[in-house]
């Protein structure tokens, strides 16, 4: 009785737990996207600032100093795309971790509700059961029934 008891609480405490697993590993699948994001873009931005830098140690004469600042528009623009790009992608990246865990939620609210609906259906068919085998079970009960069976018997022949 207690190994079936204790069988049944292990199997419902890992169901339990389940949804926490999932949601570990999810947050952890956010956690390397940000970081591999956040790689590339520390490299292209450091590589954009190396190349600047260059390009500004190169200045000679002013007609480097001219060709630098005109590049430098390029490079500002440029910039601003990279920037523009990176952000959407980081909104991607989040809006489908927020979706993520939605749907984990959502199942695990569900999963949950259908453990409950169980769970008290089990209480309720052992419930009755109990009181089924305690009225059939119980010569007490069986033999006042049946003494109350006589005594109606014989008012009504009366």
């Amino acid at each position: 009785m207690y190994t079936e008891m204790f069988e049944k609480t292990s199997s419902q405490m890992a169901q339990a737990l389940n949804p926490v697993r999932e949601a570990q590993g999810k947050v952890l699948d956010h956690f390397a996207k940000v970081a591999d994001f956040q790689m590339e873009a520390m490299k292209h931005y450091s590589e954009l600032s190396l190349g600047t830098l260059r390009a500004m140690a190169e200045i000679k004469d002013p007609q480097s100093l001219q060709a630098y600042v005109s590049k430098q528009t390029e490079v500002t623009k440029s910039l601003g795309e990279q920037l523009t790009t990176d952000i959407n992608q980081l909104v991607k990246i989040n809006r489908g971790f927020a979706e993520d865990m939605q749907k984990l939620t959502q199942k695990s609210v569900t999963t949950a509700s259908e453990q409950a609906k169980q769970a008290a259906k089990e209480v309720t068919d052992q419930a009755t059961n109990v009181a089924t085998r305690t009225t059939t079970d119980d010569p007490a009960s069986n033999a006042s029934s049946s003494s109350g069976s006589a005594k109606k018997q014989r008012a009504t022949s009366n």
